[in-house]
């Protein structure tokens, strides 16, 4: 009986530890759930500190916000050449990707040069 009873104590254990090991993820999620909303308040703040930067006001972060503004200016430069290749253009009104040939943008149908 002994040897039944060493077991069952060792079974509890096991099921203890398993309950152990689905509440330390759970509340890892949560921990990491917590973190991502930190990290967005974080994007938050940097874009409205961006879109002042771009408005003319000076803040404390102008160099790294000149910085992300030459790599805007890159990118753009780098989607033209994409364009070019493909022999499209952008629409003005919405920024859809047209062909250059075409007369009017197929996505809001603003008549095109």
């Amino acid at each position: 009986m002994a040897f039944f009873d060493e077991v069952k104590r060792i079974g509890k254990n096991l099921t203890e530890k398993g309950k152990d090991v689905i509440e330390i993820t759970k509340l890892n999620s949560q921990i990491n759930s917590e973190k991502d909303k930190i990290k967005n308040l974080y994007e938050k703040i940097g874009a409205e500190v961006y879109k002042a930067y771009a408005a003319g006001e000076e803040t404390a972060y102008s160099d790294l916000c000149a910085e992300i503004k030459k790599i805007e200016d890159t990118i753009n430069e780098l989607n033209d050449k994409v364009l070019e290749l493909k022999n499209a253009a952008k629409c003005p009104n919405c920024g859809a990707e047209v062909a250059k040939d075409t007369a009017f943008c197929s996505k809001c149908g603003t008549k095109l040069n």
